[in-house]
């Protein structure tokens, strides 16, 4: 092996054994809480509910639910969940939920989304019964090796049975649990299946994918993911050998991670199968169980075609007719999310379609009145990103004016209309307890006049006001199903409330009017996703089908005075914008419990009860109750390692050198997040080395304390002239030390396609270098001397889309001030700027660099720059100095293989990049001497998902040729969690 690839072999040897421990100290992180939260927890023998006070009723009845799967949740598992912390986030908008194991804990955001992920069981319930499954997964891998490693690696250890452990199976079986425990469950959803039923009959041949396809998934076409495929593969699994095959094989897997492959053999040894023969079977027995129902041809026409440029997949949403055409919002892989205009009757392509504004992804339906176009959106906090609200913006489309109501609230589904020659706005708020308020507010300062409190934990999920009946209908979703309900506007109040249907099994969205008495919306009624009417002025409010679809139709917008419907439906290539006439009937609909099951094929029943017959009741806990101290848990060590090293050098590394040594590291980290740190000792390179970091970022503030001893000796500073004298340095010299404070304040400051960050900070550094000056007399000498420095940050980019590799429009700028409390230092003053341009073609970016610094003339100099040629020697402190760079980004192919279950190349890409620097450095007797230095090179990067995972992890090479130093080579990985 050559010298230059030694380090760098060893390097990735290491990284596989540190893996578990993350890239940094903090590991798995999202963010903070708001620090006013006072905080509680419910102790019971299987986890710790820690949750806000003000949410104790609803954290009380998740609780009794939490106990009344426990029984149950371990189906086909012989291990016993492990105890863990649960933490519920009630004020990030964000609906989700996860399981880590490092530290261990399982995050809860609590607030139902307002459409997307939903189905006719309450959210909080749904998201209890997925995360719970994870819990048992991964308490089931704490055997054999893995649990060795756990001795090892302290919880992170647990991370050695994941790495051998398909997401797909971790996954699909969370969807399956979730799919059991309902009456007619998420995996049982039309739109759960729609993407692998277009895509089998746009090609069978797509039966055939590997399983590394379908985790992974595709930057050239649109590939559903490990929970649509996972649960046909584990579901089908129970069908073939028996409701315990995956969980044998998972216990298997934690047994014997150093198989790499644990999963598969242990299914050839004692099933005789291969996964990829079991794959090839559940997706052909889907093919043939589709295939009549995807020959259905659709009752309507499609008004919009895929892209003819190779763009991937195509979202058009939320369709509406306006008087200047119909506006929708639009994504494709090459384009982030926008409003366009559609000229529907235009006969070029050109013609047809243009940009109204681009805007962050809407978090609930747009909706039109008159020529203004009114929607919601995400915005997140300035400093706490578990705390998000929901704005509401309007654009007028006639003159383009924009404006933004409740910029620090949360409202949905933002629907204008006119009661008692009034006009009014009503938005859904969520309530502080997990449900949903309707909200009217006055439409000239938005100011909140009335407020409709719903049954406790139900939630709203659309919206529509009815101009001729004077009806404001809403999708409600509680403990007995979805259904629709309406009520009345009067006097500036919500009036008496109305059931237009019963509460059922059967998912609806998409909820809109005519204004002439009809509602629109997209049902699962017939078993799949179709257009349905409501005439609200007939007896019994009829429900009729209204179209018959290959794939699903979804969203739909009356237009009364066109004598149409719009909406979306779904083809291989993307939702495509499509019409029906507004008397197209199908048929009546027959109301009943559960919708019609079609399309798919049931798995062998768990024999679990359903959601829906456990109801969470908030009235009494039979748990401990008691506060919960966050200071406490400051120091929660979680994870250890038997070695001592830098990660910044590991993961960034190249020929010079590597420090890794034995020795010790402990992690730790508060579950909440607002604590997080390491501490590392050991032997490198011939000397003992003491790291410690600490971060608390429970303020608005983040303060960082480090402490870093060892690892070589002191530092001296002696010129030659005071050496050449007689000045003596002593040959004992301590071990080298810095301690390090930095306080940072990051604030997010995005909206609409724009990411924005301010972050202010400083740092003060205390060094134990030896200062050394010549005097008449003799010489003094300083011990210790302490560096400081302070920043401005501020950057700008668009949002990207999901094939741009680094934004295509964006800028930062950063200021530095960096001194010593000693005046035998200059100071040094450093402007940095960056920025991102379109390149020639799509997803190619040009980013500009350029810095320049001054530093007033002293004895002693600072030689850091604020952009370097990369690759070069930069060793010099520098009176004046500027640099400029530029790099020219774009995608070299998007392979789509590998070795499956081992390696996946899912997209490889090259960086050019041109350096040149010009600086006036300090020499000796006060002069300054000019240098010309540049550097000119590129990296090669390989976007890779190993073992099955969905991870990605980029590998990046970098080859550069400086003007003063001899050819480079580095090497980096960054890992996207």
């Amino acid at each position: 092996m050559s010298r230059l690839f030694r380090p760098l072999f060893g390097r990735f040897l290491l990284l596989l054994t540190l893996l578990p421990l993350g890239a940094q100290a903090q590991f798995y992180y999202n963010g903070r809480g708001p620090a006013g939260l006072r905080w509680r927890q419910i102790k019971s023998p299987t986890y710790k509910l820690v949750y806000p006070d003000y949410y104790a009723p609803t954290a009380t009845a998740l609780a009794g639910f939490m106990d009344s799967i426990a029984p149950t949740i371990t189906h086909g598992f012989t291990r016993a969940p492990q105890r863990i912390p649960i933490i519920l986030h009630t004020e990030n908008l964000y609906s989700n939920g996860e399981v880590v194991w490092a530290p261990k804990r399982m995050e809860l955001m609590t607030t139902a989304p307002a459409g997307g992920d939903i189905y006719a069981d309450p959210w909080l319930k749904q998201l209890a019964v997925h995360e719970s499954r994870h819990v048992v997964q991964l308490s089931s891998l704490r055997s054999g090796l893995t649990r060795i490693a756990s001795w090892l690696f302290g919880e992170a250890g647990t991370c050695v049975g994941m790495l051998v452990t398909p997401t797909w199976y971790l996954e699909g079986d969370a969807t399956l649990a979730e799919t059991q425990y309902s009456e007619f469950g998420r995996a049982y959803q039309p739109s759960f299946t729609v993407g692998m039923r277009a895509l089998f009959a746009a090609d069978s041949a797509n039966v055939r994918l590997r399983s590394d396809v379908w985790n992974a998934g595709s930057y050239r076409r649109y590939v559903p993911g490990v929970y649509e495929y996972g649960y046909q593969l584990v579901a089908a699994g129970e069908r073939y050998y028996g409701p315990e095959v995956w969980s044998r094989a998972v216990e298997y897997a934690g047994k014997w991670p150093i198989l790499i492959v644990p999963m598969r053999l242990y299914l050839k040894r004692h099933y005789g199968a291969h996964l990829s023969d079991i794959s090839r079977r559940a997706l052909g027995d889907l093919y043939t169980h589709w295939k009549p129902y995807s020959a259905v041809p659709n009752s309507y026409r499609t008004l919009t075609a895929p892209a003819r440029r190779k763009s991937g997949f195509t979202t058009y949403a939320d369709p509406l007719s306006t008087p200047l055409g119909v506006v929708a919002t639009k994504t494709d892989y090459d384009t982030p999310t926008r409003f366009v205009m559609l000229d529907t009757t235009a006969t070029k392509r050109r013609h047809r379609e243009r940009t109204l504004r681009w805007i962050a992804p809407p978090s609930s339906r747009p909706t039109v009145a008159g020529n203004t176009l009114w929607w919601t959106e995400f915005k997140p906090h300035p400093v706490w990103e578990y705390k998000t609200y929901s704005v509401v913006r309007s654009l007028d489309l006639t003159t383009g004016r924009r404006h933004t109501y409740g910029r620090w609230r949360a409202n949905y589904f933002v629907t204008p209309l006119t009661a008692d020659n009034r006009p009014f706005i009503v938005t859904v708020s969520p309530d502080s307890l997990g449900g949903s308020d309707l909200v009217l507010h006055a439409a000239t300062d938005f100011r909140e006049i009335d407020r409709l409190r719903l049954e406790r934990l139900t939630t709203v999920h659309g919206v529509a006001w009815d101009d001729s009946t004077r009806t404001l209908a809403f999708i409600a979703l509680g403990e007995r199903g979805m259904h629709l309900r309406r009520i009345s506007v009067s006097t500036g109040r919500f009036t008496a409330m109305e059931e237009v249907t019963e509460p059922s099994m059967t998912t609806i969205s998409g909820l809109t009017s005519d204004g002439r008495g009809r509602l629109y919306f997209s049902s699962i009624e017939s078993g799949k996703d179709e257009i349905h009417t409501i005439d609200l002025t007939e007896a019994g409010y009829p429900e009729r089908r209204m179209t018959t679809s290959r794939f699903g139709a979804y969203g739909p917008a009356g237009d009364a005075s066109r004598g149409e419907v719009l909406f979306t439906t779904y083809t291989a290539a993307g939702y495509q914008i499509a019409k029906t006439g507004i008397a197209a009937v199908q048929d009546t609909v027959v109301r009943r419990r559960l919708p019609k099951n079609l399309l798919n094929i049931p798995a062998p029943a768990w024999e679990v009860p359903t959601m829906s017959a456990l109801p969470m009741d908030d009235s009494v806990t039979t748990h401990k109750v008691r506060k919960y101290n966050k200071a406490l848990r400051w120091f929660n060590v979680h994870s250890w390692a038997p070695v001592t090293a830098d990660m910044d050098d590991l993961l960034n590394a190249d020929e010079r050198g590597l420090a890794i040594g034995f020795g010790a590291s402990l992690f730790f980290q508060s579950v909440m997040g607002d604590s997080y740190g390491t501490a590392t000792y050991g032997r490198m390179q011939g000397n003992d080395r003491l790291h410690t970091s600490w971060t608390y970022a429970g303020l608005p503030m983040q303060i960082t304390a480090e402490v870093e001893y060892g690892g070589g000796k002191q530092g001296v500073y002696a010129s030659a002239e005071d050496r050449a004298v007689g000045i003596y340095v002593p040959g004992g010299l301590k071990n080298y030390l810095h301690l390090r404070g930095t306080i940072a304040v990051p604030l997010r400051f995005s909206g609409g396609s724009h990411l924005r960050l301010f972050q202010p900070s400083f740092s003060v550094t205390h060094y134990n270098t030896l200062l050394y000056r010549s005097t008449d007399t003799g010489f003094t000498l300083t011990r210790g001397y302490q560096k400081y420095q302070a920043s401005l940050w501020w950057s700008d980019n668009r949002r990207a889309s999901t094939r741009c590799i680094v934004p295509r429009l964006g800028y930062a700028v950063r200021a530095d001030v960096t001194g010593a409390f000693n005046n035998r230092f200059g100071r040094l003053y450093s402007l940095y700027l960056r920025g991102y341009l379109p390149g020639l073609l799509r997803n190619h970016s040009f980013t500009i660099r350029a810095g320049a610094a001054y530093q007033t003339e002293a004895e002693l100099g600072f030689a850091q720059k604020p952009l370097f040629p990369r690759g070069a020697y930069n060793g010099w402190a520098a009176k004046y100095y500027g640099a400029a760079s530029v790099d020219y980004t774009f995608p070299v192919c998007y392979p789509d293989g590998g070795i499956n279950g081992l390696i996946y190349f899912k997209r490889i890409w090259l960086n050019l990049f041109g350096d040149a620097s010009r600086g006036l450095y300090f020499a000796d007797g006060g002069r300054t001497q000019g240098r010309n230095i540049w550097s000119y090179g590129g990296d090669i990067a390989f976007e890779v998902n190993v073992a099955g995972s969905t991870m990605p992890a980029t590998v990046k090479f970098t080859l550069a040729s400086p003007s003063n130093a001899d050819f480079y080579f580095g090497a980096g990985l960054s890992l996207s969690f």
